[in-house]
């Protein structure tokens, strides 16, 4: 499951809907659901909303990962297919950037899975 990604709009009204929801919880009875359902449903829109562009965001990294990945690995084949020292250093140094770019999408993929 990715995690939600909230704009900071939606964070505010998420706020003042759950301080919304508290007024409405302590004035009524202990026992019953005294939360509005129209509060209800703004909460569940929003962290729907929320659901799918983190979903969109957990995609579009797993895509550039992707591409990282094939990257390194061109560079690398190119680095065993270079002639000179110099084009193998280039080759190298290519790769390690590739693989360095692919490693830092690991980790922000990791943290919306």
């Amino acid at each position: 499951m990715t995690k939600s990604s909230y704009t900071r709009g939606e964070k505010w009204q998420l706020a003042r809907l759950v301080g919304k929801a508290a007024r409405q919880s302590m004035r009524g009875d202990r026992n019953e659901d005294t939360i509005s359902a129209s509060v209800k449903r703004q909460v569940e829109r929003i962290e729907e909303r929320a659901a799918l562009r983190g979903e969109a965001e957990a995609d579009a990294l797993a895509a550039r990962l992707e591409k990282a990945r094939r990257a390194a690995a061109a560079a690398k084949a190119s680095m065993r297919a270079a002639s000179t020292s110099k084009d193998r250093a280039a080759a190298r140094q290519q790769m390690n950037e590739h693989e360095r770019t692919a490693r830092r999408l690991e980790g922000d993929l990791r943290r919306y899975l």
